[in-house]
């Protein structure tokens, strides 16, 4: 098969462009590419004194299970959270769908679904990446980051260009991040992935002027920061926010809540500083979070930032609107009030569609009818910006 548009409905023509997907990366993605000296270092899976599989780092490091976080399984089926699959995360590597991993069978799979290009995102290096800015050698975090960023710009030549992986930066060191970023850009991926809230592992804040040279360098290559949720796995920051007395099939949706709104701090921050006057032509992206609960946090810092009293100097920021138009994008999938009801008070130009494929929310196995029906009674312009032109524009993906 080959991509074709649909030829009628909402989406008749459209190259749609989904902004959130993951890959499961393969066992051998780090050791097989790893300079000699750090091939018993860089991340590799080995079962532990109780024969489970793990991903270790440094040689000794926890990482976590060995899990695919792929919940399709080969014959196509979609896999439950809850139940038995709860503590697997997933199907079984020998049955998850070969385009969790591999870049051809996802190709395949787009054409199949009617999908034109995938932004994509890691599962381990994603999910714990940060954990390696609390003790890991800088060299060697660097090269593990380089490893993954060369593995996904082969996986996206596999991909005929239409997988876009987005590079990890080595964010707790400026230097090395600005020359990955540069080097990034160079090998051809579209766009850099970081943390929402690094000052939880220890670096200063997104605000501060430690982060300067990297934002300036960033608005000169036109690579957007992409804040996926999966990024807040600092160590001691977890915990459970579901009632214990609840079935997990009730506590799973209350924990995703939970993660997706975690990526309200990183904006309402953003939102209230003056870093996107700083840097206008800086881009970033709130991923696999939703889009419902925008409207809230920007009105909800302008009630209070906003306010007059008598005698006091008026606020020196624009609007949280004005400055998250500048510069800022959310992504959806399953909502029906954040691109239905609340799209003019967040700006059809800074939303982007999404499946989350293959993770347990996704769309699959029918993403694109499903968000037609959805979608169908906005004015066609809108549509075409939300699963097409925005995320071409922001990730230069010619359509």
């Amino acid at each position: 098969m080959t991509y074709k548009p649909r030829e009628s409905g909402p989406f008749a023509g459209l190259k749609l462009i989904d902004a959130d997907s993951h890959v499961t990366e393969s066992e051998d993605l780090w050791t097989s590419r790893a300079p000699a000296r750090y091939k018993d270092r860089v991340p590799q899976c080995r079962e532990d004194e109780d024969g489970i599989s793990f991903w270790y780092v440094d040689g000794h490091q926890k990482l976590s299970k060995n899990n695919s976080i792929a919940f399709v399984r080969k014959n196509g089926d979609k896999i439950p959270y809850y139940g038995a699959n709860m503590e697997a995360m997933g199907g079984s590597k020998e049955d998850i769908h070969l385009a969790a991993t591999e870049a051809k069978p996802r190709v395949a799979l787009l054409d199949e679904m009617g999908i034109y290009a995938q932004i994509v995102y890691p599962n381990i290096m994603g999910f714990a990446a940060p954990a390696m800015v609390q003790g890991l050698d800088r060299d060697l975090s660097y090269v593990i980051c380089q490893i993954y960023n060369d593995a996904m710009r082969e996986w996206q030549a596999e991909g005929s260009e239409r997988l876009l992986p987005q590079a990890m930066l080595p964010f707790w060191d400026i230097e090395q991040s600005i020359a990955e970023a540069k080097r990034a850009k160079d090998i051809g991926l579209t766009g850099v992935l970081m943390a929402g809230e690094p000052h939880l592992g220890g670096l200063p804040d997104l605000g501060t002027e430690h982060w300067y040279p990297l934002y300036e360098v960033l608005s000169d290559l036109e690579l957007p920061i992409n804040i996926h949720i999966g990024a807040r796995n600092w160590k001691g920051e977890q915990g459970g926010a579901a009632w214990p007395s609840l079935p997990e099939r009730a506590a799973k949706p209350v924990r995703s809540i939970q993660t997706e709104l975690s990526n309200s701090r990183f904006m309402s921050n953003l939102c209230a500083s003056n870093v996107l006057l700083k840097f206008p032509g800086l881009n970033w992206v709130s991923v696999e979070s939703g889009i419902g609960w925008i409207p809230y946090v920007l009105e909800r810092i302008d009630y209070e930032y906003r306010e007059e009293f008598p005698g006091v100097e008026p606020p020196a920021l624009p609007p949280a609107k004005e400055i998250f138009q500048k510069g800022v994008y959310g992504t959806f999938w399953f909502e029906d009030a954040g691109p239905l009801a609340l799209l003019d008070r967040i700006g059809a130009d800074n939303v982007l569609w999404e499946t989350d494929f293959p993770h347990p929310t996704s769309l699959y196995p029918d993403p694109v009818t499903r968000s037609e029906e959805k979608l169908k009674d906005l004015d066609p312009a809108v549509i075409r910006k939300i699963v097409q032109d925005n995320a071409a524009r922001l990730y230069k993906i010619k359509i």
